[in-house]
């Protein structure tokens, strides 16, 4: 039986969008391994965020990527070194994204002078809550190779911005349920492909080249795309992701998320052979 490689997003997907509640998910996380069947995160959050939640759900031997692609991570335990991979602790690390999060706050800070933004790195923390729910932020601003913004500025501005961005520093911006994100280039689609690519190389033949992807924002729409079975989480915010007019095997939930999420699932697995749990 071959394995499959689930690639999912966290907030608003896996994660309740207001307060985080993955609800009674862990149970099918916990049937999805059992079957030997591997489940990747995929997501804005950063490391910290990220380890916290895989603990939590018995999922530290899992690979996955933070800040929207722009950092990979591989379970040493499971992993042999990664051709330009770092040692970040019980993880191999790839970094996609060239500059780091002190340089997208310099370049930021600058564009202040010109653009109406607020750089969330320095926004107090009852300011933050208000945005996040969260009473802690200290994890969401722990970034490394990227920076979170709210725009208050026009949509002519967010064009020139975008420019300005890409001419000068080859950076990027990614739109994301709640902040805007600043990085070098990186996206869910690259880091999706390099993990797979991990996978064929250490694992060849073991898991299937038919993958899984759920999400429910645009910044998880070029993963869906790639996926076989791109699954689309129900937004309280907004429509579904638009994928390719030719897409196939799109599943829809009518729940939002956490319950949405295995719903999702509980539908593919009734159109799957190999089952995932």
């Amino acid at each position: 039986m071959k394995r499959y490689l689930i690639f999912t997003d966290l907030d608003g997907t896996l994660l309740n969008h207001e307060n985080y509640s993955y609800g009674n998910n862990n149970k099918i996380i916990t049937s999805i391994t059992n079957n030997q069947h591997d489940l990747i995160f995929n997501t804005s959050k950063t490391f910290s965020e990220s380890i916290n939640l895989l603990k939590k759900l018995n999922l530290t031997n899992m690979p996955f990527s933070t800040e929207n692609g722009a950092l990979l991570y591989f379970p040493k335990n499971r992993f042999k070194k990664i051709r330009n991979s770092s040692d970040h602790g019980k993880y191999w690390k790839i970094r996609i994204a060239k500059l780091s999060s002190k340089n997208w706050h310099q370049f930021l800070i600058k564009k202040q002078k010109k653009f109406k933004l607020l750089i969330a790195q320095d926004l107090p923390p009852k300011i933050l809550k208000k945005y996040t729910n969260l009473d802690n932020t200290s994890k969401m601003l722990k970034r490394e190779a990227s920076q979170i913004i709210l725009w208050e500025d026009s949509l002519v501005n967010l064009k020139k911005f975008k420019n300005e961005l890409r001419s000068e520093k080859q950076g990027v911006l990614i739109q994301g349920s709640r902040f805007m994100q600043v990085s070098s280039v990186c996206n869910k689609r690259i880091a999706k492909k390099l993990i797979s690519h991990a996978y064929d190389y250490q694992f060849y033949g073991t898991y299937s080249k038919n993958t899984i992807a759920l999400g429910d924002s645009k910044n998880d729409i070029d993963m869906l795309n790639s996926a076989s079975y791109p699954c689309l989480i129900k937004n309280p915010s907004g429509p579904f992701p638009k994928l390719r007019s030719n897409k196939k095997n799109i599943i829809k939930s009518s729940k939002f998320a956490p319950d949405g999420w295995s719903q999702v699932l509980y539908k593919l697995n009734n159109m799957l052979e190999s089952k995932i749990f």
